[in-house]
């Protein structure tokens, strides 16, 4: 009996606890204290295990089947269904601690949630189905992208013949866990006719297949996640049953594009991990290293960098969950949100990665030295986030497209209602997907909200900032409106729906400290202005200096929060939120 099947008839693992039976916010320090000290040799995850494996490019099979054996897949499957999933924030912040330790991991793990998503959308028997495999540990790829058409899924060349059962015939790569995942969802052409409905998913279940119609492309060689399992699965008429399509004939495109809207909040929690890692790093650095005399936290400029940092390392936190926040709320908006997530918080994290690798100096390319070894390895394994679920290019074209639904004038938004969405004491089932649209109506309450939220800050010192990025974002919204509609966007639309992500990741900062219960401390202060400078700065509003005593502010918080053994959090006490 494998490690992992033994877990799931409840044997578990020799020295493993299993996950508590509900998936709830507490389960996420359980989840924790399970991984360990990563600097210990005996954790699941150790950073000396973790670098071994990367630099050989090898897969951990063994944490896999560890994190197997603790349970981690039940969050990936609605309760509905036999699983543990209920609020999305929880796998999310799992999934962040995972990646924190080894991004390599938790994007092996995790991609089965983006395998199975489908199902759960789709509804129905196949439903079951899936939650089963996924039940049982076993890895399920998504078999969408091909080679040589890059994201374009609506030119998809496998092609699937439905008769008495379903022929499939095509190539998918590159794909996560392509070789060891025990099922795919692939998205194949099942009519020859022009259009989206052209396109159906299939789950391709590999224990149920001729073998001798399947073969695999070799392993990418990749600059981050070495150890990953990125190949490719070609199937030569390969013969699956008629009740293995996900959703209905011709509904695949939709499908995935639904699904999208989900996965990409969950990638960022693997852009959320690193930037912990890169953080906590920076942080012992600044607090250890002595220049002239005196420690690196001491020199003025030194403060600013790191501090500025971890203003970016704040404002992908409060965008990730403004992400899961909006699938549960407001799902209609989730094609526009989804995409100003997965581009504003992969490219904020790789910006904070460029300004702390100078920081940490030569340290920070090398291996075993002074606990940043393994610098370096997030810092490449994070780059591999944005392309994960539509590159940043591909979000930024989706912003353009809903530019139209940005400009419409609507009805005032309820500002209070907007923070009261992001309470921390929500308590929420599984999404209600059947809200879930290709393209809102009115683009995003939470980016309408924005001189609303700044008005609410009152006499803050976070409101100067805040005030003068909603001015901008109301000269950004009549610029959307008047923004030609091209069939191949322009230098300058790109620019503009950046800057519009920017002005969303402001909303969400704001929103999220409102919900907190420190909202107005002064740790709550330091944080929020600190963001908000660093946001009017990206905007080219304030000069990098104007924002130094801010960033500088929160840099002495962070130290203060490393010698209790805390990281500085926008997130400070949701895990205690009832």
């Amino acid at each position: 009996m494998s490690a992992t099947t033994a877990a799931v008839h409840g044997i578990g693992m020799p020295g493993i606890e299993p996950a508590p039976e509900r998936l709830d916010r507490p389960s996420v320090a359980a989840f924790e204290a399970f991984l360990g000290d990563p600097d210990e040799p005996g954790a699941v995850i150790s950073t000396e295990r973790s670098i071994e494996l990367d630099e050989a490019s090898a897969f951990p099979a063994d944490i896999v089947d560890a994190v197997d054996a603790w349970g981690l897949q039940r969050a990936y499957v609605p309760e509905a269904h036999g699983g543990g999933l209920g609020d999305v924030f929880v796998p999310m912040m799992m999934i962040r601690r995972l990646a924190g330790r080894d991004l390599t991991v938790a994007v092996a793990h995790g991609k089965t949630f983006l395998g199975a998503v489908g199902a759960w959308i789709a509804g129905g028997p196949i439903a079951g189905d899936m939650a089963e495999l996924v039940l049982a540990g076993d890895p399920v790829s998504w078999g969408l992208t091909e080679q040589g058409r890059g994201s374009d899924l609506s030119n998809t060349a496998t092609a699937a013949r439905i008769g008495g059962d379903i022929r499939i015939t095509g190539a998918k790569w590159p794909i996560n866990n392509a070789t060891r995942g025990r099922a795919m969802t692939v998205l194949a052409r099942t009519s020859d006719q022009p259009g989206p409905r052209a396109l159906s998913l299939v789950l391709v279940d590999k224990q149920r297949v001729d073998a001798g119609t399947l073969s695999y492309r070799p392993k990418v060689a990749t600059h981050g996640i070495r150890g990953a399992d990125i190949s490719g699965l070609e199937l030569r008429g390969a013969v699956v049953e008629d009740d293995r399509l996900v959703g209905a004939p011709g509904h695949g495109l939709e499908i995935v594009l639904k699904s999208l809207q989900l996965t990409r909040p969950l990638t960022t929690a693997l852009s959320l991990g690193a930037a912990d890692h890169a953080v906590a790093v920076a942080t012992g650095f600044a607090a250890n290293r002595r220049l002239f005399g005196r420690s690196l936290a001491g020199l003025p400029a030194a403060r600013a960098t790191l501090g500025t940092a971890i203003a970016d390392s704040l404002l992908a936190e409060a965008v990730m969950y403004a992400g899961a926040r909006g699938a549960h709320r407001m799902p209609e908006e989730m094609s526009l949100v989804s995409a100003l997530v997965k581009f504003l918080v992969p490219d904020t994290v790789d910006l904070m990665f460029r300004d702390l690798t100078p920081f940490v100096g030569a340290r920070s390319q090398l291996l075993g030295i002074a606990g940043a070894g393994a610098f370096q390895k997030a810092a490449r394994d994070n780059r591999v986030v944005g392309i994960f679920d539509g590159n940043s290019v591909v979000n930024l074209n989706m912003i353009i497209n809903e530019f139209p639904s940005i400009a419409r004038e609507t009805e005032p938004v309820d500002v209070v209602g907007v923070v009261a969405d992001f309470a921390f004491d929500a308590h929420d089932g599984w999404v209600d997907t059947s809200r879930l649209r290709l393209v809102t109506k009115r683009g995003s309450r939470v980016l309408r909200s924005l001189p609303g939220l700044a008005d609410l800050l009152g006499t803050r010192a976070a409101a100067e900032p805040a005030r003068r990025i909603a001015a901008e974002l109301d000269r950004l919204v009549v610029a959307a409106g008047s923004a030609p509609r091209e069939s191949a966007p322009s230098a300058a639309s790109f620019d503009l729906a950046e800057r519009i992500a920017l002005c969303f990741g402001a909303a969400c900062a704001i929103a999220t400290d409102l919900a907190s219960p420190q909202a107005g401390s002064a740790p709550s202060e330091v944080r929020l202005t600190a963001v908000l400078e660093r946001l009017a700065v990206r905007l080219g509003l304030q000069a990098s200096t104007a924002a130094a005593p801010s960033a500088s502010a929160l840099a002495e918080l962070a130290l203060e929060e490393a010698g209790r053994a805390r990281a500085v959090s926008m997130l400070d006490g949701w895990a205690d939120a009832a």
